[in-house]
């Protein structure tokens, strides 16, 4: 790498060719701001006494490695956007002394200039001195061969030659000229092979400040590949991202995130900061293991699914309900959206209804759990959990117990539909799923008029299931009773001597609670003004949520009793109670504990000679009580499941310790090998006690011996084995 103080003007005319490679992002200064500073700095070196004065900045290169003869192409690594936009000036420059006929000091200057952007003796892509990426090139070129770019081709590439053609107007052009030719920066050339480009433009932009997650992402997928390669991923791939997220770039930067967390088996997301590097090491893992196409390939499969569910629409309009129902709650569940959507196309679940099913109840778990006050907050860590268990029962890849001994017996499996639900009951304290009661409470005692979720509440309750759907984007709530304390008397004779008490206890409630476009006009009018006025109850299309409202004669606390209890009746239909299968609980918890043990394996479990070969033999027996028999190494035990546990063997000095999930009895114990579990406060080793339960000794690995403890092992695989699966209630 060497680097060279130049003027800019010279590096261009040594150049044939400068290319900005697909990695780069799309031309992006702002012309009022960074097109301006580059005026600015124009001028200033213009009127300076030195010449050479002003400092521009660095470009960055690598020669091309494909030049043929007289024909020099570099790479540019950085500095894109300040030479594209001198380029910019100088086209502007040229077309402004042509338009307006500028005295200049010399008569061919425009076509002086034509010669810093052309190559005079080739054709096609060669002829232009810059060569751009993407939209940004067809507009850049049409504007060198002294053409207006195609309206709406490259907003930002018009936006600043219009601004360049404005300052010129009234600009010196000779002053203007002169101070081109003084803006030096430092030209740093990289050698090809030995350099990585990518570390040194890291190091150039290590702020993050001047790309987004993005462009950072992008440069580093495909920096480091040859220029053809790099075409064709950018092509083949890339692209495709691009139009999905284009003009959302913090929609992409939660993608980047959630993708990278959904990958990573990640139960908290990844903090802002960190995206990137996080991104860089998943990505390298990616690659090695897959190869750099399905890699890619899978990413633009999971945007696919974003920018369905986060920008919309979805071709499927029943799906596209449900998305956008979600998108006006929390941007949080996209990871799960994600998940579910990833299932469906590798492994066909879930189906439409089971996939339609799932949106509904994270609509109502966020529904439920706003409406009921509960904290928002941390959502992010919610779904990303959700997302994890959803990902690891997917259909196809069943967990196994792990570590090396173990048997690779496979849990259960179970749909990515019963997997997120069971994820969404476990949830811990603070987090939990909304019962019918408590959101039954919530919906008739709540004021609800300053809750957020309120006016998306009432448009549900009036649209949800209706072909005849009231578009309420202009609608605003209405409140029957007026808030105003000053009540007219037609209100105070209806709500009766304690009108006050009244008011103030029922004003904000559901039952009081509408939508209209006459607010306004309603104002603080009596009850039967606002039925029968034009625009009133009577000619209101929300016919579904008031109905009722116009079949009264009279509007006090009853009424509104009355509405308010009608409508939560409504709402718990519209936004149903988690109803999970126990028998997905329980796989659910046992995947967890799966999970968790990876780290172990029965090598770690400390044996002595006597009590592994009690063990081996045990343990055999163990597993041949039925194919759903789960071993997991713990770190001084082993545990067995069903899917809900039932047998803990822990070490002993020339024997066993069985824990049993079995209410002790010492009748069915003639050689007194049980104790109560009461009576131990503390066992050394284990993982799962329980208070009730039985602790059985062994004491040796002969055939009477075994059969007698697997007598107590089966009573306590049965005890706990789980039956067909129904609802968990709430």
């Amino acid at each position: 790498m060497k680097g060279v103080d130049r003027p800019i003007i010279e590096l261009i005319k040594a150049m044939s060719q400068f290319v900005i490679p697909v990695f780069q992002r799309d031309y992006s200064w702002k012309a009022e701001e960074h097109c301006a500073q580059l005026w600015r700095d124009v001028l200033r070196a213009s009127s300076s006494d030195v010449e050479n004065h002003h400092f521009l900045g660095t470009i960055v290169g690598i020669p091309a490695g494909d030049a043929a003869i007289g024909f020099n192409r570099c790479l540019l690594v950085d500095g894109q956007q300040r030479l594209t936009t001198l380029m910019l000036l100088l086209i502007a420059m040229r077309d402004h002394i042509r338009k307006s006929n500028a005295a200049t000091v010399d008569g061919r200057l425009p076509e002086q200039i034509d010669a810093y952007l052309k190559n005079p003796l080739v054709a096609g892509d060669q002829r232009y001195r810059l060569l751009l990426r993407g939209r940004d090139r067809d507009a850049f070129r049409q504007l060198v061969d002294g053409n207006r770019p195609s309206l709406g081709l490259s907003p930002a590439i018009e936006a600043a030659y219009g601004y360049f053609t404005g300052v010129l107007d009234k600009a010196d052009v000779n002053a203007a000229w002169r101070g081109i030719h003084r803006l030096v920066i430092v030209e740093v050339t990289l050698a090809r092979g030995l350099d990585d480009p990518q570390r040194i433009f890291e190091s150039l932009n290590a702020t993050g400040l001047a790309l987004g997650k993005a462009d950072l992402i992008r440069n580093f997928i495909l920096m480091g590949l040859e220029e053809r390669t790099q075409t064709a991923m950018y092509e083949k791939y890339w692209r495709t991202i691009e139009r999905l997220f284009r003009d959302h770039e913090p929609v992409f930067d939660d993608f980047a995130r959630d993708y990278l967390d959904l990958k990573t088996k990640r139960e908290a997301p990844t903090r802002s900061g960190s995206i990137y590097p996080d991104f860089r090491e998943f990505w390298r893992r990616s690659v090695e293991s897959t190869g750099l196409e399905p890699a890619l390939a899978d990413m633009v499969r999971h945007a696919h699914y974003y920018a369905a569910f986060r920008l919309g629409p979805d071709s499927n309009s029943a799906r596209e309900e449900r998305y956008d129902c979600i998108r006006r709650l929390s941007a949080a569940p996209a990871i799960v959206v994600m998940q579910l959507l990833e299932c469906r196309e590798s492994v066909g679940e879930p189906g439409d209804r089971d996939l339609l099913e799932a949106l509904r109840i994270i609509e109502s778990f966020l529904v439920r759990r706003s409406v009921c006050g509960w904290t928002t907050q941390s959502y992010g860590k919610v779904f990303a959990t959700v997302a994890a268990r959803v990902r690891s029962v997917s259909p196809g890849s069943p967990n196994t117990a792990s570590g090396a001994g173990a048997v690779a017996t496979a849990v259960a499996p179970s749909s990515p539909l019963d997997a997120m639900k069971a994820a969404l009951r476990l949830r811990p304290i603070g987090y939990e799923f909304p019962t019918d009661h408590e959101f039954d409470q919530a919906l008739r005692e709540r004021n609800l008029y300053h809750q957020r979720v309120c006016k998306f509440l009432l448009d549900r309750l009036q649209n949800h299931g209706n072909k005849q759907r009231v578009d309420t984007a202009k609608y605003t709530i209405e409140h029957i009773l007026p808030q105003n304390p000053r009540l007219r008397p037609e209100w105070t004779t209806a709500l009766g001597p304690d009108w006050e008490t009244v008011q103030d206890t029922w004003m904000h409630r559901l039952g009081n609670l509408t939508l209209t476009r006459y607010n306004p006009e309603f104002s603080d009018r009596p009850f039967q003004e606002k039925k029968t006025m034009p625009g009133g109850f009577l000619e209101n299309p929300l016919g579904r949520i008031n109905r009722f409202v116009t079949d009264q004669e009279v509007w006090n606390a009853e009424t509104i009793e009355r509405r308010t209890k009608q409508l939560a009746k409504r709402a718990l239909a519209v936004w149903p109670r988690l109803q999970v299968a126990e028998s997905s609980i329980h796989w659910a918890v046992l995947r967890q504990r799966v999970e968790a043990s990876k780290e172990h394996s029965l090598e770690e479990v400390q044996f002595d000679d006597t009590a592994r070969q009690i063990f081996d033999r045990l343990r055999m027996e163990v597993l041949d009580l039925g194919p759903g028999v789960v071993e997991i190494p713990e770190q001084k035990s082993v545990t067995y499941h069903g899917p809900r546990y039932f047998l803990e063997i822990l070490p002993r000095k020339g024997s066993l310790v069985l824990l049993l999930p079995l209410p002790f009895d010492d009748a069915g114990d003639p050689k007194g090998v049980t104790t109560d579990l009461r009576e131990k406060a503390f066992i050394a080793g284990a993982r799962c006690k329980n208070e009730s339960g039985t602790l059985y000794r062994v004491l040796s690995n002969d055939t009477e011996t075994i059969r007698a403890a697997m007598s107590f092992v089966e009573r306590a695989y049965r005890a706990t084995s789980v039956e067909a699966p129904r609802p968990a209630e709430d």
